[in-house]
């Protein structure tokens, strides 16, 4: 009796434990199926970029802020935001369109840059200033802010992975096969407003693949060895998927798509847009609700909000477009940059530009605060808000002030039903 006894007990504890193993088994694999946020924030931290991201310029050697000296009220209220984010800010002082003689527009392109409008002058001569000083001071990166820019109160967690995701887009050639890449159709058509960037077709297949299950390169530089890239587009107003020549149907680093899936500070897709009347992003068919994606920026984008440059980036667009040739507005020009390629490419380094959807940092429309390019969100923008962003430090700056932490922000876009 006892010996049955006991061998019954050893077929339930055997049975409960073998229950148990399945449990965790299963739970291990809907983990690494799901890779939510959560998880990602939780297995893919690296202390060293952590440490440095958490300083008081992101990871990079400056933080530059383009400012009409006349526009006190943007100075003051960018002052206050960047405060209170522990970010420390220079200002470079805007340029008025109007100041700017025929004799300093470069050469190719003077009889259409002539007749722009002095907002659209004073504009590209501003961003021209920040890339000059980038130069001359031997930045080996520099972010340039428009002073209008916002961001989330999360913003160092949402660079961290952006920073991953640049460093393994710059890292060069690399391979793969080996990962669960998922290939979809590209709701992104011809009448896309990012259509006439480039050259190159927009593809009819998009490619992903989860940034989790890529292993970060290591001893490298926060977003990427510096020599390895030029622009960071962290701040837009949309941006087109990757547009890479050659073999459309082949996936590499020039048009794989990085996803962060179930990223709570990415808006419905019913809020992907950049202004009040204009088309819903690609992003809000594309993917998942709530999936970031990181990649070339290849495909175009508008607005200059916010991007970072290398010292080598910096150079050639300095050279570019204050030295050869300038004839459209500042963010056209250097979309097409993006979506452009170099002749002389191996000597130089192709041109990297990598962005994310939605966009990190985004404009913010406050009341009465008309730009000195055009119109609020040019000119459709009537309300007080800034797009993309949920939990906005520009929306929320009262309550900041006031100490209160996460629980006292009000979200701009909340999920509906």
């Amino acid at each position: 009796m006892f010996s049955s006894h006991h061998s019954y007990r050893s077929l339930v504890i055997a049975g409960i434990l073998i229950a148990l193993s399945l449990l965790f088994l299963t739970s291990r694999l809907e983990l690494n199926l799901k890779t939510p946020a959560a998880v990602n924030r939780l297995y893919n931290k690296d202390p060293k970029i952590s440490s440095a991201i958490s300083n008081a310029t992101l990871g990079f050697q400056k933080l530059l802020v383009i400012n009409l000296p006349s526009r006190t009220d943007r100075r003051d209220a960018t002052s206050l935001a960047a405060a209170i984010s522990d970010l420390s800010i220079e200002f470079v002082n805007g340029v008025d369109g109007s100041s700017v003689p025929e004799a300093a527009l470069p050469p190719s392109g003077s009889d259409k840059s002539v007749k722009l409008s002095k907002g659209i002058r004073g504009s590209w001569r501003s961003h021209m200033n920040a890339l000059q000083l980038v130069v001359s001071q031997n930045l080996s990166t520099a972010v340039i802010f428009e002073d209008d820019v916002d961001w989330d109160i999360r913003l160092r967690d949402q660079l961290e992975h952006f920073a991953k995701a640049s460093r393994i887009l710059t890292a060069g050639a690399q391979d793969f096969s080996t990962f669960p890449v998922v290939s979809s159709d590209n709701p992104e058509d011809a009448e896309s407003i990012h259509s006439e960037v480039s050259d190159n077709e927009i593809a009819k297949i998009l490619f992903s693949l989860p940034l989790s299950y890529v292993p970060s390169p290591t001893k490298v530089a926060p977003y990427g060895d510096p020599s390895n890239w030029d622009v960071l587009w962290l701040g837009h107003c949309g941006a087109g998927f990757p547009r890479p020549s050659g073999y459309p149907d082949v996936y590499d680093e020039n048009n794989l798509l990085l996803t962060l899936p179930d990223d709570d500070t990415v808006p419905q897709p019913q809020y992907l847009r950049a202004h009040p009347f204009g088309p819903l992003d690609a992003l809000a068919e594309s993917h998942p609700p709530h999936t970031r994606v990181y990649h070339r920026a290849s495909g175009g984008a508008l607005c200059t909000v916010a991007y970072a440059v290398s010292q080598r980036g910096a150079r050639r667009l300095l050279q570019e477009y204050s030295v050869t040739k300038w004839s459209k507005i500042w963010d056209a020009e250097l979309g097409e940059w993006c979506a452009g390629t170099d002749s002389f490419w191996k000597k130089l380094g192709e041109r990297k530009c990598i962005t994310s959807q939605p966009p990190i940092f985004a404009h913010h429309h406050p009341p009465g605060g008309r730009s000195n390019i055009g119109g609020l969100g040019g000119g459709y923008a009537t309300n007080v808000e800034s797009k993309y962003l949920r939990l906005s430090v520009r929306m929320n700056l009262q309550a900041l002030v006031r100490g209160e932490g996460i629980d006292g922000m009000e979200d701009q876009w909340p999920d509906t039903e």
